[in-house]
């Protein structure tokens, strides 16, 4: 089963410039931080969009002015989870550099989860991630998207000569590794483990994902990127 990062409210909202940006940022902090008590308290499925607008004091149609459904509410953190992505590929010539990269991308996003000021958000939304198989599914074009993302980065950064159906497959893999590792962060996070331990999971899945993605690609040249143009 492949599960998303705990992609729960921030526990401090992005500095927004402007009155009305400012004010915008508080009523989806409001929207978000209600959907997710009765998200805990109610299962994801039970709760409708009315209920959290009444219990975020305000009107439905409000609720649609930031929010296009429940499940975007519940994957609102999706673009931070995604903003690492770039830096996994950014500057890494060799195929091995690439890998090490994306686990990195990979374990610096189960970090966002398991720090102090957020990892009790991150035990709800686990909680309530893996008792409703609709919020799992809803994941799915999530994950193809982080995957067409990470194949046109490749592209981007010196691969465009690659057989774009190489690297399809390269990061198909390396998106199955790192949710094999987000797998061992919510299970444990569900069963309120320490934090030692979550992280101690986490670490295992990535290399166990990674060491078999490296042996995979060892000696190979199709992730390496073309050297620069009189270079």
């Amino acid at each position: 089963m492949t599960h998303p990062p705990a992609e729960t409210a921030p526990a401090s909202p992005p500095a927004v410039s402007g009155l009305r940006g400012r004010k915008r940022e508080r009523t989806r902090r409001a929207i978000s931080d209600a959907a997710f008590r009765l998200f805990a308290e109610q299962g994801f499925e039970a709760v409708t969009l009315n209920r959290i607008a009444a219990a975020a004091d305000v009107a439905p149609a409000t609720v649609f002015t930031h929010f296009a459904s429940k499940e975007d509410i519940f994957f609102t953190r999706r673009e931070e989870f995604s903003a690492g992505l770039p830096g996994a590929v950014e500057g890494r010539a060799t195929g091995a550099e690439v890998i090490e990269g994306v686990r990195r991308f990979f374990a610096d996003a189960c970090e966002l989860v398991l720090a102090e000021d957020t990892i009790e958000n991150g035990r709800i939304f686990s909680r309530v991630l893996l008792a409703s198989p609709a919020l799992i599914r809803s994941y799915l074009p999530l994950a193809r998207e982080r995957r067409r993302m990470l194949v046109e980065l490749l592209v981007e950064q010196g691969r465009a000569h690659a057989d774009r159906a190489e690297l399809e497959l390269f990061a198909t893999l390396a998106m199955a590794a790192g949710d094999h590792a987000y797998d061992a962060m919510h299970a444990t996070l569900a069963r309120d483990e320490p934090v030692a331990q979550v992280r101690a999971a986490v670490a295992e899945a990535l290399d166990r994902g990674f060491t078999r993605l490296e042996r995979a690609y060892a000696g190979s040249d199709v992730l390496d990127a073309e050297p620069a143009k009189g270079s």
